[in-house]
């Protein structure tokens, strides 16, 4: 899948089921059925805006960038915006985050990913974390803990269920759903971790015709993908907004 409008569609449907994820997941939309339905993508924005609801109608919301399905901030209960670094422009009056999106920033790290619980009640916990969050009443180290605890849990559900097609199958087993017991699996990291990766060379073998791009061999090496069947078997969603030079730098810091 490629394009804003479909990235669109899957987050408005999941704005109108957030506590049935497993039955959005179900649907593939298509982006001609995207641009009739789209009506939560806000205009003329870089971003969508999901609703959540969490133990006792605690109400929370989640700003996805559409380019790339990822966070650019959350709204408490109240209504008020807070945005991650970098994302405070797209949201005037939000508060700005002491911390980033990245699983470095909010669970220490891609490695404790299958450390989260994942379904309809970690769903529904982690709203209620996010609704409730307020800087002027966090007590101690312990609530900022649980509202960055709680943004991966959503992330993972919201954005890496959109991008990759194993953890979009993850949700889809209802009794795990059910039971808030799935995780995401060892051998699935290299695949959000590389994702953009895997992006790149999927859009560069389609114009070029053949799977030779410069970090075909990397992604043998590190995600076990050897070819652009087995790329695309894997991605969900395709971003096209990554470039050559990004993805040095990205993997430079990384070393």
């Amino acid at each position: 899948m490629e394009g804003r409008s479909t990235v669109g569609l899957f987050l408005v449907v999941l704005a109108a089921a957030a506590s049935s994820l497993i039955m959005l997941l179900e649907r593939r939309p298509s982006p001609t059925a995207a641009t009739a339905t789209s009506s939560n993508v806000l205009k003329d924005k870089p971003f969508t805006v999901i609703q959540l609801e969490g133990n006792g109608q605690e109400m929370a919301g989640l700003a996805v960038m559409l380019h790339d399905v990822s966070l650019a901030g959350f709204a408490n209960r109240s209504g008020h915006w807070h945005a991650f670094p970098g994302h405070e422009h797209l949201l005037p009056g939000s508060t700005p985050l002491p911390f980033g999106n990245s699983y470095r920033d909010l669970i220490g790290g891609l490695a404790n990913l299958p450390n989260l619980p994942l379904g309809g009640p970690p769903m529904v916990q982690a709203s209620s974390a996010i609704s409730g969050y307020s800087p002027a009443t966090v007590i101690d180290d312990n609530d900022v803990v649980a509202v960055k605890r709680a943004l991966a849990t959503l992330t993972v559900m919201t954005c890496e269920a959109q991008r990759l097609q194993p953890i979009r199958d993850l949700l889809l087993n209802k009794g795990r759903w059910e039971s808030g017991e799935a995780r995401v699996a060892v051998e699935h990291l290299p695949y959000i971790e590389h994702w953009d990766t895997i992006c790149y060379e999927i859009v560069r073998a389609k114009k070029n015709g053949v799977w030779d791009g410069p970090f075909t061999e990397l992604l043998k090496e590190h995600a076990n993908i050897k070819n652009m069947k087995e790329a695309m078997a894997v991605v969900g969603f395709i971003t096209t907004s990554r470039t050559l030079q990004d993805l040095v730098v990205a993997h430079a810091r990384k070393a």
